[in-house]
């Protein structure tokens, strides 16, 4: 299985299901479809996880059921066959090689491909002004988060959110995030305009 850059997390084990092994995993994206019979997936542990083996774990999935009305679906992994053994996979992240990740739309991209980036705002004169980096994603049950970091003012670091939605989000390339956020949505530092670049 490859590396960390070469792998996305899709899910985090959630729960055993029944007593023959089943898992249930909550999907980070409710629609997602990478999940399928035949594919090999690693269980990490979670950063800063306690209580989990260091070690990853590599299955192949025998079956794939979705959860009505949830985001989530219940799998059976290959040599997963009682409910102590997936009792100890529990909270484990579900990890998918990007070769067997389905191809994305022109429009589309991975929330972690976008972490590191600097996000930056057109403004109005064409000039653009830089609005910090982003440091993680996170999810309010609703949508899809990026924590941008940023240095306020008087020099200490801290963090706004702007929703991972295609009307805020401009231009994404390797090199920057463009957006233009709604009023409101910034700090009141940058909000004001702060320093073009």
């Amino acid at each position: 299985m490859p590396g960390r850059s070469d792998a996305i997390a899709v899910a985090e084990v959630s729960a055993p299901h029944g007593v023959r092994g089943q898992l249930r995993f909550h999907l980070y994206d409710p629609d997602s479809r990478a999940l399928r019979p035949g594919l090999r997936v690693e269980l990490r542990p979670r950063a800063g996880s306690e209580g989990h083996a260091r070690s990853d774990m590599s299955f192949e999935i025998v079956t794939v059921e979705p959860v009505p009305g949830k985001a989530s679906v219940r799998v059976q992994l290959a040599g997963v066959s009682d409910r102590e053994h997936a009792e100890r996979l529990r909270g484990r992240e579900v990890w998918v090689a990007r070769a067997d990740l389905p191809a994305l739309a022109d429009d589309e991209f991975y929330l972690a491909d976008v972490i590191g980036l600097p996000v930056e705002r057109v403004l109005s004169d064409g000039r653009t002004q830089a609005l910090g980096t982003v440091a993680g994603v996170t999810s309010n049950g609703v949508q899809d988060l990026l924590e941008v970091e940023w240095t306020r003012p008087d020099g200490r670091r801290d963090t706004w959110l702007l929703p991972a939605l295609p009307q805020f989000i401009v231009d994404l390339d390797a090199e920057r995030l463009r957006v233009d956020p709604p009023p409101g949505l910034l700090p009141d530092a940058l909000e004001a305009g702060g320093e073009p670049s």
